[in-house]
């Protein structure tokens, strides 16, 4: 099995456990979606293009760095929409979107929820 192929498989193993409807692919739609090349090593970057200009770009040799950042940018999307959905009185919505997401990783890894808590503004 490649590097790719490993990554995609684990992929698609958290997009189930987490019930996403999309997870982080390896396609550049270039609309500021993030996506992951694999490059030789193997060494992982996270990236968004928009109107073919690099929006970020972001680069581990650590599988479980690059799961992270995956998940990360998945769950803050279902988050939002969360959040969004079930608006709580007098609190932004980013707030409830930042505990929703906290509680999505921590299905996954608590050591993830803690590292989002803490990348948090405050």
């Amino acid at each position: 099995m490649t590097p790719q192929e490993d990554l995609a498989a684990r992929l698609e193993a958290l997009r189930q456990q987490l019930g996403a409807t999309w997870m982080v692919g390896f396609e550049n739609f270039d609309v500021g979606h993030p996506f992951i090349e694999v490059l030789e090593g193997p060494t992982y970057r996270l990236t968004a293009c928009e109107r073919g200009k690099p929006v970020f770009a972001k680069e581990t040799t650590k599988l479980d760095e690059i799961l992270y950042w995956a998940t990360y940018e998945v769950t803050w999307s279902m988050a939002y929409s969360w959040a969004v959905q079930h608006p709580v009185e007098d609190e932004e919505q980013r707030f409830t979107a930042f505990r929703r997401q906290e509680e999505l990783l921590t299905t996954i890894d608590p050591r993830w929820a803690e590292q989002a808590r803490a990348s948090r503004p405050s």
